[in-house]
């Protein structure tokens, strides 16, 4: 296996911490592979929240050139709306938009289990019964295949009764060292228990890029930590057993890119409309009302806050344009409002105090666009894909991995690697 600098492992020491992880409770792999599984490819699919498009021309990043060179890159990846981190986290390991998957906000309402969720939840996190869909790595457990996941949001649920068979509680304190070379002992566990599917998770850039907005040299730093890290793993597969290392795809992915805020930006939306009577579920570069009243009460509230704003449109649930996809599910609310691109709206009292960046808008905005790396067998050197929607990573992954999908995924079997091989 390999030796990493700070962390020198047995095999069987990693095989206990494998063990010791936990599988999903007898439905999935149960830590080994398939016998027939053995001889199947490698998937590495690793986020970096927060990281749009444009940062690979604008920021001097080694590593990521580096992945590129040797594989395709996408000139942006395009998120579903709302483009925030755990609807797309979603449809990117589901190939479904929020509409069906279920996970329509970082926080939302649903009426039908007079219930909230929201990210900061623990317990609603792990309760599998949130999500539609099924996951990538719950594909693969139930056709016998390992998977492990370090951070990925919804890992920790048993979504479909299967978790991945190493599961990491999400805890953002653990250095991307540490993560990377947990992944590396992963990868150098015995076949029988290495997972061929790997999704992992890092936060720096969308921290910055919140915090002191993406043209910030917060930013910039961040994204130089998020390519050290990714040279630490690009480095580490390399000195893997060749038959890992040579049938290895390294898929770099985020889930939206970032645009400016700023409190001249922000609409009071209680300087608009009465709020009485309506939950706001969600709010920032769009809103999410349950209003009590029904559809009638529903329209008069679109009405007066279009007659008022000037910066974004209101609709009723149902006539959203089609292609943001987000109609059809009630956890969407009564009323959804979204903003122009750097306008964000809440309530009065949560005003935003200094500039800054965030997220959520719809996907046609330039800015929300997202990274997208990979690099594999059979993948031409120095491809440019043009932008393609995330839904389209779950088939391809199914695809890379001879895994069959599951029915009812908006993304499309065989896209991906038909882009990739017309790409220039």
């Amino acid at each position: 296996m390999v030796l990493l600098p700070d962390m020198r492992l047995t095999r069987s020491l990693a095989l206990a911490l494998t063990v010791c992880a936990g599988t999903a409770e007898g439905q999935g792999s149960n830590g080994v592979n398939a016998p027939a599984q053995q001889s199947k490819l490698y998937v590495v699919l690793v986020s970096f929240d927060g990281f749009r498009a444009e940062y690979l021309q604008r920021i001097d990043l080694p590593n990521f050139e580096r992945v590129a060179r040797r594989g395709a890159r996408a000139l942006g990846l395009v998120p579903v709306f709302p483009s925030k981190t755990f609807p797309n986290h979603y449809s990117i390991v589901t190939g479904m938009y929020a509409e069906h998957h279920g996970i329509v906000g970082n926080s939302f309402w649903d009426p039908q289990r007079n219930a909230e969720f929201s990210l900061s939840d623990t317990n609603a996190l792990r309760d599998a019964s949130w999500y539609r869909g099924e996951p990538i790595w719950t594909t693969a457990e139930k056709q016998g295949v390992v998977s492990a996941s370090y951070f990925w949001p919804a890992s920790e649920a048993l979504i479909g009764g299967v978790k991945p068979s190493i599961t990491k509680a999400y805890d953002p304190r653990v250095p991307n060292d540490a993560r990377v070379d947990s992944v590396l002992v992963w990868l150098a566990l015995p076949d029988a228990n290495r997972p061929h599917l790997i999704t992992m998770y890092f936060s720096d850039v969308d921290h910055a890029g919140h915090t002191a907005g993406p043209l910030s040299p917060q930013v910039d730093t961040a994204a130089w930590n998020a390519d050290a890290a990714l040279g630490r793993l690009v480095d580490g597969i390399g000195r893997l057993a060749p038959q890992v290392r040579d049938r290895l795809y390294l898929v770099l992915v985020a889930d939206h890119g970032m645009s400016e805020t700023s409190p001249r930006w922000y609409v009071a939306l209680d300087t608009l409309i009465d709020l009485h009577g309506v939950r706001v579920a969600d709010a920032g570069a769009n809103a999410n009302l349950h209003v009590d009243g029904g559809i009638a009460r529903a329209r008069i509230l679109r009405d007066s806050v279009n007659r008022r704003m000037h910066h974004g449109r209101a609709y009723v649930r149902g006539e959203l344009p089609p292609r943001l996809h987000y109609n059809s599910d009630p956890r969407i609310g009564d009323v959804v409002v979204v903003m122009d691109d750097h306008f964000t709206i809440g309530r009065a009292d949560r005003a935003p105090r200094e500039n800054g960046g965030t997220h959520g808008w719809d996907p046609a905005v330039a800015a929300m666009q997202a990274l997208f790396v990979a690099s594999g067998p059979g993948i031409p050197p120095g491809k440019i894909l043009p932008a393609f929607e995330n839904v389209e990573i779950y088939p391809y992954i199914a695809e890379v991995l001879g895994l069959v999908p599951a029915l009812g995924i908006d993304g499309h079997r065989g896209r991906l690697a038909a882009l990739i091989r017309t790409a220039q």
